[in-house]
């Protein structure tokens, strides 16, 4: 028996996580509500593989900053994705260089849509998009 700990207590690292990340200054200060927002928004499941948030079985859902830049909290730059996706795309996607095709999958997509509402806004160079792919 674990002294001092209920074993049932349930604990969501993300959000844990999200809290010290704002009060180190790592993150923004209002950067625990935005995630939670991102997270709402999407039903509180991952954006690319569907995932329900369930950091019990290694599904937690995180915010991951697409231009890697953790002050920007604009939307389209707002990811919610299970730990699993977040790692795999995190170091391997460069949300600023456009694909040979301009295809993107729908969950990017909508980013890309987003960014280049954005871009318009604030005269920066557009995203190709050309399709979306299964």
């Amino acid at each position: 028996m674990c002294r001092g700990r209920n074993p049932r207590l349930k604990v969501d690292l993300a959000v844990i996580k999200e809290r010290e990340g704002a009060e180190s200054g790592e993150y923004p200060e209002n950067w625990p509500v935005v995630a939670r927002q991102v997270k709402e928004a999407n039903g509180w499941k991952c954006e690319r593989c569907g995932h329900e948030n369930d950091w019990e079985n290694g599904y937690t859902l995180t915010v991951h900053h697409l231009d890697m830049n953790k002050e920007n909290l604009e939307l389209w730059n707002l990811a919610a994705l299970c730990q699993r996706c977040h790692l795999h795309i995190q170091g391997k996607v460069d949300f600023y260089r456009d694909t040979l095709t301009g295809m993107h999958r729908a969950w990017m997509a909508k980013h890309v849509e987003g960014y280049n509402e954005w871009a318009v806004k604030n005269g920066r160079p557009l995203l190709r998009l050309t399709g979306i792919r299964k």
